[in-house]
């Protein structure tokens, strides 16, 4: 991620940009799994639009979402507790939320239950206030993901049905 205070002090096109651009980091040492996590979200959602047009690129796409969520999980921590200087800016209010996120949209992109698990299981449990969404924004992913969750009940549903009329049939 780029300097919060550069950043803010600059209204110019990135590609016009000729000086120095100073950057920030999460990494094991300095972990930001909410960051990292909304990013595997991006990619894996990125990876269906892909998935026809520009299956190479969709994969690429879902394989680096999967080493972030990865990452994001094992590596747990807010980025803005570790870089307390996007806090002033982008202040996170926990990750708990983007992981929540980043594995609804990789079962989505892969239909690999271990995501699902990850989603229903004891972090849905710690994070997820099932039933009770408040908002959509760039700090709480919990209806989004409440809406997906559903959506993939919803289609489990229909597919039963129609296994279950196939076999009547």
């Amino acid at each position: 991620m780029g300097d919060p205070v550069a950043d803010h002090k600059c209204w110019e096109k990135p590609e016009a940009m000729t000086e120095e651009r100073p950057l920030l980091q999460v990494n094991a040492s300095c972990p930001g799994s909410d960051i990292a996590a909304e990013t595997a979200a991006a990619m894996a959602s990125a990876s269906l639009v892909f998935k026809k047009t520009d299956p190479t690129y969709s994969s690429t796409l879902l394989k680096h979402a999967k080493q972030l969520f990865t990452f994001a999980d094992k590596n747990r921590g807010s980025y803005s507790e570790n870089i307390p200087e996007v806090a002033t800016y982008y202040n996170s209010t926990g990750y708990g939320d983007e992981l929540l996120w980043a594995a609804s949209w990789l079962y989505h992109a892969t239909g690999d239950d271990s995501y699902l698990q990850f989603v229903t299981g004891q972090d849905g449990e710690d994070y997820a206030q099932w039933g009770s969404p408040t908002w959509f924004s760039w700090d709480n992913k919990l209806a989004g993901t409440q809406v997906l969750r559903k959506d993939n009940d919803i289609v489990q549903n229909l597919l039963a049905q129609k296994r279950n009329n196939t076999l009547l049939e």
